[in-house]
């Protein structure tokens, strides 16, 4: 999984006192837009621009900002609600999906993806060295399928789409890929292994079961205008919100793949453009819930799962979601980064969303001074 070192970094941060104590303001609003400022204000680190949601009704926060630019260009200064592409937080939705359908009663996270997807999928992954009779959702969500990830297994996916930016991808293409640059990591439930390529057969799941679109599903499912999530949409699957901003540039490097067609990163592994307010609001409706039918499902999807192979700091797995446990404070955090410089995150402690965006991922300690600031607040209102 990409970014596993800012899982390490918060894991540092909920487990240690910090030796130098800060002190902070109690104007949230503008503490938090100084952190912002202060970090793209750094010469050496990198930073274009960042922008920051943080919501906590039980710390009253409601704060969302941004500084710098978005873009390489440094034409246009960044606005907060510019929205951006979210890359693998989508598959938190994708999870969140699953298991509204699994409330629906029209899945079991134990069935074998054999029971969904189409005979073209299933003669792909046979021919692959795949079983997909013993492949279950549950695998698929958790990461522990087996399958190679087409998308980030090895460099050749992104070397071949770096010959054609424009080309559009297919789900069906994706999965042949992973087919052919690389091997079954393990067999289904033993080892854990990050697979876009699982995420997007959750994807045709939901197609399929919902009897529509994914992007129709997604939206139907997850209640998207209901939450007033206006800057959400899976790009080029439904037609993008009338009045957004444009888009923050996305770079790989110092190449410019904000133009690259985003079948590239579709389909259920990523594909969802969204801002940092939107995330937010989301983690806090799916914390509180507001998206659920039933409160158990949110324990069903929380629940952890150890694995043997699992490194020192690095995150438990859950449905959808990584979580790390501070060893001192206690405090829990569930998360998912995205591979263009996204994460959201929620603390149940104190009911605090946190979401993020780098215009070109540069490094800062925005995220690490943000949740020191919400850890300090806590203590205040203990």
């Amino acid at each position: 999984m990409k970014y596993l070192w800012l899982f390490i970094a918060i894991n540092t941060l909920f487990s240690c006192s910090s030796a130098k104590r800060i002190t902070y303001g109690t104007n949230t609003t503008a503490e938090l837009q100084k952190i912002l400022d202060e970090e793209c204000g750094k010469t050496k680190n990198g930073i274009v621009g960042m922008s920051l949601t943080v919501l906590s009704p039980q710390l009253d926060i409601d704060f969302t900002g941004s500084s710098g630019y978005d873009s390489l260009e440094k034409t246009d200064l960044l606005k907060a609600e510019q929205p951006f592409r979210i890359a693998s937080l989508t598959k938190v939705f994708v999870a969140t999906s699953i298991l509204r359908l699994y409330e629906k009663e029209l899945l079991s996270l134990e069935d074998p993806i054999s029971n969904y997807i189409s005979e073209e999928h299933l003669a792909i992954l046979k021919k692959g060295g795949y079983n997909p009779e013993q492949i279950t959702i549950r695998h698929c969500l958790t990461h522990t399928s087996g399958l190679y990830d087409y998308a980030e297994g090895g460099p050749e996916y992104i070397e071949e789409a770096s010959k054609d930016p424009n080309k559009r991808w297919t789900r069906t293409e994706q999965i042949q890929f992973a087919m052919e640059n690389g091997q079954p990591h393990a067999a289904p439930g033993k080892e854990h292994h990050y697979s876009d390529t699982g995420y997007v057969l959750l994807g045709e799941i939901i197609e399929k079961l919902n009897q529509s679109g994914l992007a129709e599903g997604l939206r139907e499912l997850l209640k998207f205008d209901e939450l007033g999530m206006s800057a959400t949409y899976l790009e080029s699957l439904e037609k993008r919100p009338e009045g957004l901003l444009p888009n923050v540039k996305r770079y790989m490097g110092e190449i410019d793949a904000s133009d690259w067609d985003n079948s590239v990163d579709l389909y259920g592994g990523g594909g969802l453009v969204s801002n940092t307010k939107d995330l937010s609001v989301f983690l806090q409706a799916l914390f509180n819930g507001r998206i659920f039918d039933y409160p158990d499902t949110l324990d069903i999807m929380l629940l952890k799962k150890d694995f043997d192979d699992k490194g020192e700091g690095l995150p438990e797995q859950r449905l959808g979601f990584g979580s790390i446990v501070g060893k001192k404070s206690g405090l829990e955090v569930y998360m998912h980064t995205g591979f263009w410089g996204t994460v959201f995150m929620h603390i149940p402690a104190y009911g605090c969303s946190i979401a993020f965006n780098n215009t070109n991922d540069g490094d800062s300690e925005v995220l690490q001074r943000t949740i020191d600031y919400v850890l300090e607040l806590g203590k205040n209102k203990d």
